[in-house]
């Protein structure tokens, strides 16, 4: 007995309003045309699949078509929507043959009105918006019940379609004249329709939320085809500098002329690498090459996937590690403010699941969900993390495979899954006990595992050191930006043309040819020997050697080249370079106390001395390569008056080899007598000769001390003479 439809007809209001835009609605399909073809005719066709039911329509179109109709659309949109699925069912059954029982529904895109989520309120409710954010948890999907059949249990009466409000809803009374039923009803689950049901949360992007607010997060429910399209830490509906997968033609789409006109002249640009770098960190003084290392870091490499299905990162991660006061955090800032997908966090208030990802309880249910952590969020974008060393060894450790791999793999509470995590790290870390110590190496400096330092491409040493010209400068870069005088800061481009340009340039997939592949072959097998000989250095391994691709291709994209060329690999190589001899080279100890001198490490590599700094303040060289100078003219010197004496003795008989430690240290001030201006810098030189020549006789064990019977008491000037086994290394 089916008697439902009549008196539901009769109890029904017609609403005027949306049957008119029902109407119009379906001769905007019907009618309108693009390119003299009708747009929406094929995808109509398409619904015919039963794995498709919604029609997407630009709203632009319907705007340009009958600008009362896209109005009314906005504002009632909760009210005609029904009427407007109505007419795309109708259209639909009008040029294919559609089920009579298959329900077709319209999603609009490029809506114009645009809100954040803290500016939702009760004004907007019915109202068609469009809103950005980032997912941070997702749930299963589950049916949903959206029009349901009841049997009435007193008189058998069939009630059809009763539409369900958010929750389960019975009909309010039987539909049968002479039956009263209100509470005693059975749903017909065959005749019912069901759809796909999936509730995810979304929260505000870094770029919206304003400084010091904790971000607002809002329940989003999905329907039919746009369940399970998307995944905790994806974005949608951003910013025009957003990291989207799009080709490069629909990005110039988005673009105005004058945009399109500017990203040429960047990429026409001979000084491009050096002017964004100049830009991006105006208000850092110094530091070049790390901010080229983080600059290349911002358009990355080209990720890949081989036959066996290994996928090969080209994201470029980098670690800063340095005194307190060297600008690390503030690079890091800078970073995060220009890139749009971007996470800053700190390594100390972090954890192992609020970095990768987090399986909790659904509110509303007994399953598990994921929430994404920072790497997630952070998808095909860069996560900043300070104080990296601060964090525990067992949250280190969670960020492995994300770094490498680009996924995380999670098995909780019966969730098992692989989720993606395609981000770049920028990690800044302190050494251990506050500065960083230059007579232990880096490992010893730093409180960071093997595994997570080769997985670092590249890895600057910054040091706070004492330059009156460099200090001078800082302070008045400091000055600058207290009293906002901008005029001295050399700004070639905007941070919005930056981005913009990232953006485009991300695009090209530029390949090596053979000239440079044969290059990048020669310089890891040259950066290899110079660290495979002694293990307490710092090792290049075949990581390296992906770093050293990862760096080229980022160079080829920066200048918007298809090609990898040798010019870009030689870049590539001196930046890699400079971050391992950093490591690689301390600097030499001359202060070095008399009773430590035989207790000394012999494998570990000596440090830094300011004193060489004393040698030459106008010749620009590595502190090593001075002292190395320095011991080898020593050397020479003593070996030529050895080889004097001894033909001296050939000639007069008296036996006399070595030179006394006076006749050398007065030997090297009268070479050096035109660059001592007064007593106290003759005394400084003389102090600073004696360190060397003790450093070489009682640590590198290159002069022997000779005691004869007459010298024995006179320790404070012996008698030298040169290792007769050492080589003198050019």
């Amino acid at each position: 007995m089916d008697v439902g439809d009549a008196q539901s007809n009769r109890s029904r209001v017609p609403d005027e309003v949306g049957i008119k835009c029902q109407k119009l609605f379906q001769d905007f399909l019907e009618e309108f045309k693009e390119h003299g073809i009708v747009k929406y005719l094929e995808p109509a066709k398409e619904l015919v699949s039963p794995e498709q039911c919604t029609l997407e329509v630009t709203f632009d179109d319907v705007d340009e078509y009958n600008q009362v109709l896209s109005t009314t659309i906005v504002e009632e949109y909760y009210r005609v929507y029904p009427y407007l699925c109505q007419a795309v069912s109708n259209y639909v059954k009008d040029v294919v043959d559609l089920r009579k029982d298959k329900e077709c529904y319209v999603s609009f895109v490029e809506v114009p009105t645009r809100q954040k989520l803290r500016e939702l309120n009760a004004s907007k409710f019915g109202t068609l918006i469009r809103i950005s954010g980032q997912v941070i948890r997702t749930h299963p999907v589950h049916p949903e019940l959206v029009l349901g059949t009841f049997i009435c249990m007193d008189c058998n009466a069939v009630i059809k379609n009763v539409e369900q409000q958010f929750k389960f809803s019975n009909p309010t009374i039987c539909h049968n004249p002479v039956c009263s039923n209100k509470r005693r009803f059975l749903l017909d689950v065959d005749n019912s329709v069901f759809i796909d049901f999936q509730k995810i949360r979304i929260q505000e992007t870094q770029a919206e939320l304003p400084r010091g607010c904790i971000p607002r997060s809002l329940e989003v429910i999905l329907r039919a085809e746009a369940v399970e399209t998307i995944q905790a830490g994806d974005s949608f509906g951003g910013t025009e500098t957003n990291m989207e997968e799009i080709s490069q033609e629909m990005m110039k789409k988005r673009m105005s002329e004058a945009e399109w006109n500017r990203i040429y002249e960047m990429s026409r640009d001979k000084n491009l690498y050096q002017n964004i770098v100049n830009s991006l960190f105006s208000a850092i003084h110094g530091n070049d090459e790390v901010k080229k290392g983080i600059t290349l870091m911002l358009f990355g490499g080209v990720p890949k996937t081989t036959l066996e299905g290994t996928s090969l990162r080209g994201d470029i991660n980098c670690c800063l590690v340095g005194d307190p006061s060297t600008a690390k955090s503030q690079f890091l800032k800078s970073v995060a403010d220009i890139t749009p997908r971007s996470i800053y966090t700190s390594g100390k208030a972090s954890t192992a699941a609020g970095l990768t990802a987090a399986v909790v309880r659904d509110e509303e249910s007994p399953d598990f969900v994921i929430e994404a952590g920072a790497l997630m969020l952070a998808d095909q974008g860069i996560c900043c993390i300070d104080e990296f060393d601060k964090m525990d060894i067992r949250d280190q450790v969670a960020i492995h495979e994300a770094m490498e791999q680009q996924t995380i793999s999670l098995a909780k509470a019966g969730v098992r899954a692989t989720l993606n995590a395609r981000t770049s790290i920028l990690a800044a870390a302190n050494p251990v006990g506050g500065r960083y110590d230059r007579k232990k190496s880096l490992q010893q400096n730093v409180q960071l595992t093997a595994p997570i330092m080769s997985r670092f491409d590249l890895f600057f040493v910054i040091v706070d050191e004492c330059n009156e010209i460099v200090d001078n400068a800082i302070a008045k870069r400091i000055i600058d930006l207290h009293c906002d005088n901008w005029q001295g800061f050399d700004t070639v481009y905007s941070q919005s043309e930056i981005a913009r340009y990232i953006n485009f340039a991300k695009h090209f997939k530029p390949l090596l040819n053979q000239e440079a592949a044969d290059f990048l072959v020669d310089s890891y097998t040259t950066l290899r020997q110079r660290t495979g000989s002694n293990s307490g250095k710092w090792r290049v391994t075949v990581r390296k050697l992906e770093s050293l691709i990862r760096l080229s291709e980022a160079m080829a994209k920066l200048e918007c080249s298809d090609e990898v060329t040798i010019k870009h690999v030689t870049e590539a190589k001196r930046l890699l370079s400079k971050s391992i001899v950093t490591v690689e080279q301390p600097d030499i100890d001359l202060e070095r106390a008399d009773d430590d001198r035989m207790d000394v490490d012999m494998d570990e590599a000596p440090p830094l001395m300011e004193a060489l700094n004393a040698l030459d303040h106008d010749v620009e060289a590595e502190t090593p390569t001075q002292y190395k100078n320095l011991s080898n003219m020593l050397v020479l010197y003593m070996r030529n008056e050895e080889t004097r004496a001894e033909s001296e003795t050939d000639a007069m008989g008296d036996a006399k080899g070595g030179l006394k430690k006076s006749e050398l240290v007065a030997w090297y001030l009268d070479q050096i007598q035109d660059q001592i201006d007064s007593e106290e810098e003759l005394l400084e030189r003389k102090n600073f000769i004696e360190k060397i020549i003790d450093r070489l006789t009682y640590h590198d064990q290159i002069i022997i001390p000779l005691t004869t019977r007459h010298q024995k008491d006179e320790e404070s000037d012996p008698l030298l003479v040169v290792h007769p086994n050492y080589i003198i290394d050019a």
